[in-house]
């Protein structure tokens, strides 16, 4: 049994190993450590924080079914990201299918993962993420992950299991889209132009100094 106050301390092999043993406190545990990365995964891929907490409880269900069959305890940190992106790239194909046969819902624009009130942030976001949609869920994950989640590119492809190069043939087409994408809006151009200068964009396209 390990005290509650040094489960912190343990590594992700001690960790996993107490999973596989059955031990009691293990679930909660993993859960602590890991229930944020796989939420911020979710929500940076999918663009709605409803969809990111009930992809959230189906990670961690299945992770917990499925531990027994992680080979290399030291890697638990990979084996709950791998499942994470699994799960998030079934999703994005269940709703390209479900918008292909129209059954999808009300078609409403899935709300963005912004925190606060920026009312003017948040109608940006939901019109940048309904242009990712266009992309397909390889494409959109890679380019989540990458720019989103700002892994490297090498952490990409071992989290997707894809080879480096088809990574970034990938996160390159992606890319091109959603560059051309953004160069055909004004207000979403203005909004990442501002946000990689760290000031807030005006409605009107300029930044607060008054910049073009």
């Amino acid at each position: 049994m390990v005290p509650a106050g040094s489960r912190a301390d343990l590594t992700d092999a001690d960790l996993a190993r107490a999973l596989m043993a059955g031990q009691a406190w293990a679930p909660a545990a993993a859960w602590n450590r890991y229930a944020a990365t796989v939420y911020g995964i979710a929500n940076r891929a999918l663009g709605r924080e409803t969809d990111a907490e009930d992809i959230t409880q189906e990670v961690f269900y299945r992770l917990f079914a499925r531990v027994h069959t992680l080979k290399e305890p030291a890697a638990f940190r990979s084996f709950v990201v791998s499942f994470a992106i699994r799960i998030v790239k079934w999703e994005l194909r269940r709703r390209r299918v479900r918008r292909f046969v129209h059954l999808s819902d009300s078609g409403d624009v899935p709300d963005a993962p912004v925190t606060g009130d920026d009312a003017e942030s948040r109608q940006v976001l939901r019109r940048f993420y309904t242009l990712l949609d266009q992309l397909a869920p390889r494409e959109r994950l890679v380019f989540s992950l990458r720019h989103l989640e700002s892994m490297t590119l090498e952490e990409v492809a071992v989290a997707m299991e894809l080879s480096l190069s088809t990574v970034k043939r990938s996160l390159a087409r992606a890319s091109e889209r959603v560059t051309g994408w953004i160069g055909g809006e004004p207000d979403l151009r203005a909004f990442f132009e501002s946000a990689a200068r760290g000031r807030p964009a005006r409605q009107d396209g300029r930044d607060e100094r008054g910049d073009t």
